[in-house]
């Protein structure tokens, strides 16, 4: 592909965030903070612009990691197809993945989802990674993904 030279290219330092919508933002707090123990950041409040909405940080990223926005009408997925289990839907945000140090910390995380009446999918080997997938509140569909021991 021919482009025109621009100069240097930007020096990014990865995602700052991914910003979503939740008709429920308290919920997503508990979800994300108690279920997941993701840290949940102080919560804004709503302006003639925009709802209530907060940043929430998994693990010690260095970056923010997802910023909710609380709307009342909010539908992630416009599809009945969507609220099948695990669908992917095209067109839509298929999944955010998040990482786990290793296997040890994932089977932890299956327990805690149980424990919280969260369903999530058979561990699955993908060769140099593993994963299982499992919804929030919203019907989001997640990922923890981990080296394969």
């Amino acid at each position: 592909m021919n482009q025109p030279s621009t100069g240097d290219s930007p020096l990014w330092h990865g995602f700052h965030h991914v910003a979503l919508v939740t008709p429920d933002l308290d919920a997503t707090i508990c979800f994300y903070g108690e279920v997941l123990g993701m840290r949940v950041g102080d919560v804004f409040p709503a302006t003639e612009r925009q709802g209530r909405h907060c940043f929430i940080k998994p693990g010690g990223a260095q970056t923010d990691g997802l910023h909710f926005f609380e709307h009342p009408d909010a539908r992630l997925f416009p599809w009945p197809e969507a609220s099948e289990r695990f669908v992917v839907v095209p067109g839509a945000l298929q999944h955010i993945a998040f990482a786990l140090p290793d296997e040890e910390a994932a089977l932890a995380l299956r327990r805690r989802l149980a424990a919280f009446g969260v369903e999530a999918t058979p561990v699955a080997n993908l060769g140099p990674v593993s994963n299982m997938l499992f919804k929030d509140n919203n019907g989001l569909l997640l990922e923890a993904t981990w080296a394969s021991p």
